[in-house]
């Protein structure tokens, strides 16, 4: 236990992250409340879920009293509706009613992500007024206050001040002559990818929310957007290649089993489409038996431009830097770079499949299939994400496999449909 209370609470969250559930719940257990707390708060929900799923109210409730309001809203939104009741209803009234104001807004969004701790002021409020009541109201554990919001008698949002712009200020100066009345602010519903979009652009330390009369009800810091930027890469990534999005490498196998298998069969099905295409030219592949050297060249080829663009196109449509109307430029500079590409490779793959098997015709067919297939894939790997959108669908949602899909198909059949062309002209 010695090894565990001086850790800071984000590695005991890795060392209990790692433990049996059994042993790291007795270790959360037996640790101070705060440390407990802490490293409850940097732990993935399924692992919170497994380690509170048998303690009492009172045992959650002790926890939750050492955490501020939002980081309960987010360990509370991973329990259970009864057992996560029963714990705020033991917290202290405003503690409780904080956290149960944060639980209403979707977790994914500005009110799901944002804190409740900050500072606003009233328009009529004096510099020294101002200073006084920071003075008062600044405790320990509110941090990075470098803006502080001002609100009119409604509490909606009306102006910023800059921490230092109050402290070098005048004391009778009122603050409505002090601060920026063009405040950039979140909808409460905002998507968590739109939030990062704006921090990304505008490279603010925070940004306050408001709801839908425009009132100020929390703040989303700079460092909350990096973990949405760092867990929406995370995300698309592995959406990319048929996985939840939501697995990590210590997920237990029964999870992910359920997760992967699925769309494992979508590949599967995808496999023998390309088989499929192959078995059509049975014939073809018997009589020329070089072709099935060249197979895997070509379809392989094509799978990697593929992914190039593919990766792209995702990239720039995570982050917001392409509009609806960029789809035909994209599209067209992406068939550009796949005619080069394609005639580049081409030229290779056909001088050393001439070379090799003494075959001008194999090499002009290995040349022209590339070609083409080197377009499709760039074709597809704009087409395909677009697509997705289009259907109101994740464009990462396991675009990879359906680009394969076509560049494996299209390979096939583009190098054996030219090589039975060519089985006409001169006959192997």
């Amino acid at each position: 236990m010695e090894a565990y209370l001086g850790l800071h609470p984000a590695d005991l969250a890795d060392r209990l992250q790692r433990l049996p559930t059994a042993e790291a719940r007795a270790v959360l257990g037996q640790l101070p409340r705060p440390l407990a707390a802490g490293a409850l708060a940097e732990l993935e929900k399924e692992k919170i879920v497994e380690l509170l799923q048998d303690q009492s109210p009172e045992q959650i409730a002790e926890l939750f009293r050492e955490l501020p309001s939002e980081v309960i809203a987010d360990v509370a939104g991973a329990l259970k509706p009864k057992a996560r009741l029963a714990a705020l209803n033991l917290l202290p009234a405003a503690q409780a009613e904080a956290a149960a104001r944060l639980l209403q807004y979707r977790p994914d969004s500005a009110g799901g992500i944002m804190s409740d701790r900050f500072i606003s002021l009233g328009e009529n409020q004096s510099a020294e007024e101002a200073l006084q009541l920071l003075r008062a109201r600044v405790e320990p554990k509110t941090d990075e206050i470098s803006y502080l919001y001002v609100v009119d008698e409604q509490r909606r949002l009306t102006g910023v001040v800059p921490l230092r712009d109050l402290v070098f200020a005048k004391p009778d100066r009122l603050v409505k002559n002090l601060m920026l009345r063009r405040v950039k602010s979140l909808p409460a519903e905002a998507d968590q990818e739109a939030i990062a979009r704006e921090f990304e652009h505008y490279h603010f330390l925070a940004l306050p929310v408001v709801d839908a009369q425009n009132r100020l009800v929390g703040i989303v810091k700079a460092s909350d957007a990096m973990e949405i930027a760092r867990a929406e890469a995370t995300e698309d990534m592995q959406l990319m290649v048929g996985l939840s999005g939501e697995e990590r490498a210590l997920t237990p196998w029964r999870k992910s089993i359920g997760k992967r298998l699925p769309w494992l069969y979508v590949n599967l099905a995808t496999a023998f489409l390309a088989a499929a295409v192959v078995a059509v030219f049975e014939s073809t592949i018997a009589r020329w038996t070089a072709l099935a050297i060249f197979l895997p060249i070509i379809a392989g080829q094509g799978g990697n431009a593929g992914m190039q663009t593919l990766t792209v196109i995702i990239r720039d449509m995570a982050l917001g830097e392409l509009t609806p109307g960029d789809g035909r430029k994209a599209l067209l500079k992406e068939a550009i770079l796949g005619l080069i590409n394609g005639l580049a490779i081409g030229l290779v793959v056909g001088v050393i499949g001439w070379l090799w098997q003494g075959s001008l015709a194999l090499g002009l067919v290995a040349c022209g299939a590339m070609l083409l297939n080197q377009v499709a894939a760039a074709l597809a790997g704009v087409l395909i994400p677009y697509g997705l959108k289009l259907a109101r669908v994740d464009p990462a949602l396991a675009s990879s496999i359906f680009v394969t899909t076509v560049t494996d198909v299209a390979g096939f059949f583009f190098f054996l449909g030219l090589a039975a062309l060519a089985m006409r002209w001169a006959p192997v």
